[in-house]
């Protein structure tokens, strides 16, 4: 469930093949072996994903998508598309402490960003 107070980041090993002229991006999770396709919402959603405060990727997905969405609009899709990345294992929510982060579902520990 998404939450505005928690942290979000992309979970270890991603691999991410960007297609900008389809306005698709290629995810592959090696930890459950997928490949997924993104649209440009979720694509943006993923890449606001550095491990800031679910009201902070509202606030920089409503920025983004100004004037065509108003903010509530830009909470719903943010909403969406988190549950979506976390169900598919391509986003986790994570606690912060200095440069490590730990995956709260797995307690797992990642040093800095990962993509």
């Amino acid at each position: 469930m998404f939450s505005q107070r928690a942290c979000y980041a992309k979970t270890r090993n991603l691999r991410m093949r960007p297609v900008p002229e389809m306005g698709i991006c290629f995810v592959f999770t090696p930890a459950k072996p997928k490949l997924y396709t993104l649209n440009t919402s979720a694509w943006l959603v993923l890449a606001l994903c550095d491990g800031r405060r679910g009201r902070a990727l509202v606030d920089a997905y409503a920025e983004q998508m100004a004037p065509h969405l108003s903010r509530d609009q830009a909470l719903g899709e943010v909403r969406d598309a988190v549950r979506d990345l976390e169900l598919k294992g391509i986003v986790a929510r994570v606690e912060r402490r200095g440069r490590t982060w730990t995956n709260v579902a797995t307690r797992s520990k990642s040093k800095g960003g990962t993509q």
